[in-house]
């Protein structure tokens, strides 16, 4: 799948590419060697990631993260973001064109009947004297084309307005200077510190121990994909301002070896909840760090660095004389050849729920995708806290529950906060992702709030 997909994003590449050659060497034709040489080098900055990945699938992006200095690889992906969001407003320009061009043809046509009709009426009865004048015109043509001769000699081309050339030509490369702007900023925007977004879980007000405990959740950091020591100490010391009480990681601490367990044990101890309480669910990358050791390596490895790792299951969290209940859910997906096989999303939701008393207390579940929330809706908890998505990574805002991100068409469920019959679900936007690339879609911080109902 992955080298399907890196086929056909070397070969969108290709095509922009050779589209933008052609537009270059159109407004600078004096400079066509120099112009061949830097669409050569920028198409090979552009295209190398999409290439190893046709090549060698996800081993690619490995090799390009363990052997291409960062720098090299946030522009290399930012220029790749920067022309496939250039295709893309180009086709949405075109499309706007064409359905322009058919609404104006589709309001003169009823027009041109009328105007046929009243033209025959019209030739009927110029026809005879048509006929009249045209022996007279037979006669005076000699001397019309003589007359018309000089005029046609001294007629000269016009002169061709070099400011309206060189505006026209400005003009052309709006678009893509402003996908370059916008994939750039967006660049430094995934560097930039996570923003914390709030949430309020109401809680009933008998439950004097609850009100005001805080819960912070972190969510897809991978560590190791654009995600070095530096970076984690700044995520470290961001979800310690915010001074929860607990502290919860949905999944994808991990990116894709369990070499990046180190560092991640490394954040995970880092971690200073108020109450003492670090919670853990398994994200999909976990399991693929898990294929170069195991499940149980992994999983260690969280535990000594002080992560109580739940999979399809709950605990009771004891706040002063009150309590609420931590569950979370094994990541949906099919265990691979030698795993330990893992339970359907129903079983597991019926065993974490079911340790989970009918009591009163609020009801947290940990799922790192936002898809068990479907299953989970009708079920009885109160909060899902999820990641996975990124929350899409590019946002153009939200319209009611549809927030309008690529992860649209996959799902609803995918940034933000969401509610069905009292069930909640707030999606994280994680801290980090294997594309370097967010905008208006900061990395984030969530943080809940038990208030009274």
């Amino acid at each position: 799948m992955f080298q399907l997909g890196g086929l056909v994003v070397t070969l969108v590449n290709a095509l922009l590419g050779l589209l933008v050659w052609r537009r270059l060497r159109a407004a600078f034709p004096r400079r066509g060697a120099l112009i061949d040489g830097l669409c050569a080098a920028g198409l090979l900055l552009v295209a190398h990631p999409a290439l190893l990945m046709t090549v060698a699938s996800w081993s690619g992006l490995r090799a390009i993260q363990r052997h291409v200095p960062e720098p090299v690889s946030l522009v290399a992906m930012g220029a790749q973001v920067a022309l496939l969001m250039y295709g893309l407003l180009l086709g949405i320009t075109a499309t706007a064109t064409a359905a322009v061009r058919a609404l104006r043809r589709d309001r003169t046509a009823p027009n041109a009947g009328a105007v046929m009709g009243a033209r025959v009426d019209t030739d009927a009865r110029a026809g005879s004297a048509a006929r009249a004048d045209s022996a007279a015109q037979a006669a005076d043509a000699p001397a019309a084309q003589a007359n018309s001769a000089p005029e046609e000699a001294e007629t000269a081309p016009e002169p061709v307005d070099e400011i309206r050339r060189r505006l026209v030509v400005g003009a052309s490369w709006a678009l893509p200077a402003a996908a370059v702007a916008v994939s750039m900023g967006g660049v430094l925007a995934s560097r930039q510190r996570p923003v914390v977004v709030r949430v309020a879980l109401p809680v009933r007000r008998e439950l004097t121990s609850l009100h005001g405990v805080t819960i912070a959740q972190l969510s897809d950091v991978h560590v190791g994909s654009f995600m070095d020591a530096e970076r984690l100490d700044e995520l470290r010391d961001a979800i310690n301002a915010v001074r929860a009480d607990i502290h919860v990681v949905t999944g994808d601490l991990l990116d894709h070896h369990v070499s990046q367990l180190e560092l991640s044990a490394r954040l995970l101890r880092g971690l200073r909840p108020a109450r003492g309480q670090l919670f853990f669910c398994m994200g999909n990358h976990e399991y693929i760090a898990a294929r170069s050791a195991s499940i149980p390596a992994i999983v260690k490895g969280l535990e000594e660095a002080g992560a109580q790792v739940l999979v399809d299951e709950a605990r009771e969290v004891r706040l002063g004389g009150d309590r609420l209940w931590m569950g979370a859910i094994d990541y949906p997906s099919r265990a691979r050849p030698g795993e330990p096989a893992r339970r359907p999303t129903a079983d597991g939701l019926a065993r974490a729920l079911g340790q989970m008393r009918d009591d009163g207390a609020p009801r947290v579940l940990l799922s790192h995708h936002p898809g068990t929330f479907r299953a989970a809706r009708e079920l009885p908890f109160d909060l899902m806290l999820s990641g996975h998505t990124h929350g899409g990574q590019i946002s153009l805002g939200r319209i009611g529950d549809y927030a309008l991100t690529p992860m649209l068409p996959a799902g609803l469920y995918h940034n933000g906060l969401y509610e069905h019959r009292g069930r909640r679900l707030h999606v994280n936007a994680g801290a980090g992702g294997w594309l370097p690339v967010r905008i208006n879609c900061p990395p984030e911080i969530t943080l809940v709030e038990l208030v009274p109902a």
